[in-house]
Formats: structure tokens, sequence, C-alpha cells
């Protein structure tokens, strides 16, 4: 397990989100797309319709440690940023994983 890269500036972003594909989910869209190196970089955002700070905070860091759960399993080479949608705020963990994986799945980007 190494560290997790994330996407940070807002152009890194705006690229993901105009360019790539993305995958939409009951709580979460997910957008990918291919980058020129050997590690996947990730970027977590939830807008302000989920809720107030501790709401979102708390969206954010269910995202975050279930994408670090299923890093291990991801082909890589991809930025990718996962979105919280509108009903993020009633998700639990277990929905959140589901959310992942099966949008991971559709992207091919689980191995086998």
């Amino acid at each position: 397990m190494g560290v997790l890269l994330k996407i940070n500036k807002n152009a890194q972003f705006k690229k993901v989100y105009t360019e790539g594909r993305y995958y939409v989910e009951e709580f979460l869209v997910v957008y990918i797309i291919k980058n020129s190196t050997e590690y996947n970089k990730v970027g977590f955002s939830v807008s302000k319709k989920v809720g107030k700070a501790v709401i979102r905070n708390r969206a954010k860091r269910m995202m975050k440690e279930n994408y670090r759960m299923l890093e291990e399993k991801l082909k890589k080479g991809n930025d990718i940023v996962i979105t919280g949608r509108a009903k993020t705020s009633q998700a639990d963990y277990g929905d959140i994983k589901k959310n992942l994986e099966s949008a991971f799945t559709r992207a091919r980007l689980l191995k086998k």
C-alpha cells in the first residue's frame, strides 16, 4: 500500500470532468481518464447540495476509506474523481463500497 496520490488542482479536476468517462451510481459519480503514469491519482468532491460541512466531510471520509480498500484491486494509470450526489448524506459505508465497486467494474478497472 502506497501513499494516496491526490488530484487537488482545479485544472486537474476540470480535465477529468470534461475529457473523462463517467459512471453514475445511486450515491456517487465516478469520472475516469487515462494518465501517462504508472499509478492512479484520485480526487474527491462533494457539493453543498449534500449538506453542511460536517455531512460533506463525513461523505468524503467514507469515499476515501472505501477507495483505499479497493485501490490494490484497481488497474493503474488513471486519474479518478469521485463525486458525491445529493443522496450521499443518507449512505453508509456499505452503500458507498457497493457503488464504487459497481462503477469500477463497469469501467473495467477492477482486476480479476
